[in-house]
């Protein structure tokens, strides 16, 4: 993982990459993360749910890529492309630089997914 000063994680290609070998493993993965500017979340990813019971709302599949952000909001994005930012941002109702930030994040994880995928 990339690691700032207050070891916290950042953005980088060595924590998108760990995040998505853990990920194609299986393994649900849960990082202490800050966009450098101020800002703390705690972020859990997971991909794919191992059972899913009924219909999920705005189609959401058990194979997406699921992101919690504890104490603000969750979803689960297809990880087959790089998305776009302003979706992503409002898919997560998170409007601003640090949604920017978080936006990249998944996008670099997403991208070292499907390196490693096929």
């Amino acid at each position: 993982m990339n690691f700032d000063k207050y070891n916290e994680v950042i953005n980088g290609e060595i924590t998108y990459k760990k995040i998505a070998s853990d990920l194609l493993k299986l393994f649900s993965v849960g990082i202490g993360w800050t966009d450098e500017n101020g800002t703390h979340l705690d972020i859990i990813f997971k991909l794919g749910i191992d059972t899913k019971y009924g219909d999920f709302q705005r189609g959401i599949r058990k194979n997406y890529l699921f992101v919690s952000i504890i104490d603000h909001t969750s979803y689960a994005f297809i990880s087959n492309t790089i998305k776009d930012v302003g979706y992503i941002q409002e898919k997560l109702r998170m409007n601003n630089i640090c949604g920017k930030k978080v936006a990249e994040l998944i996008n670099g994880i997403i991208q070292e997914l499907n390196k490693n995928r096929y």
